[in-house]
């Protein structure tokens, strides 16, 4: 097998979007810790009895006017509750807890000699909290990482990779906030869900919890109405929204369709029939993974929190949605493939490119190819050109190295773009002259150039930009109910 197909077996590797989005950030933790970067929160205090707690209670009183009578008795039987909301800036456990709607727990796990202990929860929007502690865990990091095992959570349930920090209290504790993104309507009071760390920075441990829920005071709109968009690529079941104390979350079920089963719908925006507007927080939130209905429709659950209640007065929802394509892989063609060459197509928009031609007229190299899948009809000549000038030449033995030519590349065996020009607008025919020769900077110039050694780079995500996917909206009719049937 050659190296070129090697590389390509590579990038058609689908990345699993959770795994990755929680190493990103990971990663990034593991970076602020070790540059001691300056934090904005500065709550973290040595509590180590009872004189220094009534202290932190006194001080929260006189900062914050948090404290009412009627949470005097949560207060006692939770006393750090209204610390960590305070760390974790979180308002609507501030809130939830102002009016005595926070559930006290007393759930406790040791492993590896340290102590985490779960001491509340609410239930809000859609959304599970856990506050919890570690204690006996001796580190000089402000904040540190643990992990949960994700393969207990089933479809009804997403971890928010966010919250899996923990935040120093002081010298043997930490404080920590898992936060569950849920399918609202099909938990209720009574069912548990399961809590286990796996890790707590580098230790590995197995803390194991089995959790209650509990649920107050929600109300919920909904709309029978099945909606068909963007010529019926995707398709709008099940529309619900839960309203909470200080936000509320969008529940639907999305059907992908034809070519675009690898997109992703975000909807970043509702306006009701009443004049309100509702931004987001949090958007493309999926539980659980696609599930396959037929060769050409995938299903998925999603999620859109709000940073505020819907009026339950609303009788029509308008949804305003982005379209996302998934990054895709790339292709290293080399200069000496047997022609025509003709690129497999993208994931999303079925576009490729059909090489026709490339050769070597004494320091250029010019391609000749067409777009495939597209209709120009409502293109610019620039629209073709942008894309095409971002086609990369290097040598492939180097290319197959760099994470990514297109922003890792070495000077002097890349070149990263090219002059291209429109041929035929019609059949979407294009030139692209690669100069190996830079005269404003001798360092980018292909000394070392050999025809053989050398190929084009194509990004087959850049090719998606090609069809301009916009914004779309929708109204629905919506009326309110006591709890949506399971």
């Amino acid at each position: 097998m050659e190296k070129h197909q090697v590389k390509q077996l590579y990038d058609d590797i689908e990345v699993p979007k959770k795994a990755l989005k929680k190493a990103i950030h990971q990663a990034v933790v593991r970076a602020e810790n070790e540059n001691n970067t300056r934090r904005r929160f500065k709550w973290g205090r040595t509590i180590t009895n009872g004189i220094a707690v009534a202290a932190m209670v006194c001080i929260l009183y006189l900062t914050s006017g948090l404290f009412l009578p009627s949470v005097n008795k949560a207060m006692g039987s939770i006393p750090i509750v209204g610390q960590i909301y305070k760390d974790f800036q979180d308002k609507v456990g501030l809130s939830l807890f102002k009016s005595n709607l926070v559930t006290a727990l007393n759930e406790k796990a040791e492993s590896r000699g340290i102590t985490v202990s779960v001491n509340s929860s609410y239930y809000d929007a859609g959304q599970l909290v856990y506050n919890f502690t570690v204690d006996n865990f001796q580190s000089d990091e402000k904040e540190i990482m643990y992990d949960v095992d994700e393969a207990s959570y089933n479809d009804n349930f997403s971890i928010n990779y966010d919250s899996l920090m923990l935040k120093k209290l002081n010298n043997k504790q930490y404080a920590g906030q898992l936060r569950i993104y849920t399918n609202g309507t099909e938990i209720k009071n009574g069912d548990t869900v399961p809590f286990v760390i796996t890790h707590i920075n580098e230790i590995q441990g197995n803390w194991r919890f089995k959790l209650p829920i509990t649920k107050k005071n929600a109300s919920y709109l909904e709309s029978s109405k099945v909606v068909s968009a963007y010529h019926n690529r995707y398709q709008f079941s099940n529309i619900q929204v839960e309203n909470g104390k200080l936000g509320s979350v969008l529940q639907f079920t999305i059907d992908y369709q034809g070519i675009a089963k690898h997109d992703t719908v975000e909807i970043n925006e509702v306006k009701d029939d009443l004049g309100n507007t509702y931004e987001m927080t949090s958007s493309n939130i999926e539980l659980g993974d696609r599930k396959k209905v037929t060769e050409r429709t995938v299903r998925a659950k999603g999620q859109t929190q709000l940073k505020s209640p819907i009026n339950p007065k609303a009788k029509k929802l308008t949804l305003i949605a982005d379209i996302r394509s998934e990054a895709e892989g790339s292709e290293i063609v080399p200069l000496n493939a047997g022609m025509p060459y003709r690129l497999s197509e993208t994931k999303h928009q079925n576009i490729g490119i059909e090489i026709n031609n490339i050769n070597q007229k004494g320091r250029k190299v010019l391609v000749h190819y067409h777009f495939t899948g597209v209709d120009t009809s409502s293109m610019s000549k620039d629209d073709l050109m942008n894309i095409g000038e971002m086609i990369g030449l290097g040598d492939m033995k180097k290319m197959q190295s760099w994470s990514d030519p297109m922003g890792d590349y070495e000077e002097g065996y890349y070149l990263k773009a090219n002059t291209a020009k429109v041929k035929n607008m019609d059949t979407a025919e294009m030139l692209s002259t690669f100069e190996l020769d830079d005269d404003y900077d001798d360092e980018l110039s292909l000394k070392h150039f050999e025809f053989n050694e050398y190929g084009l780079y194509i990004d087959k995500g850049v090719l998606n930009y090609l069809i301009q996917l916009e914004p779309f909206s929708f109204t629905v009719p919506v009326h309110q109910v006591s709890q949506p049937p399971r």
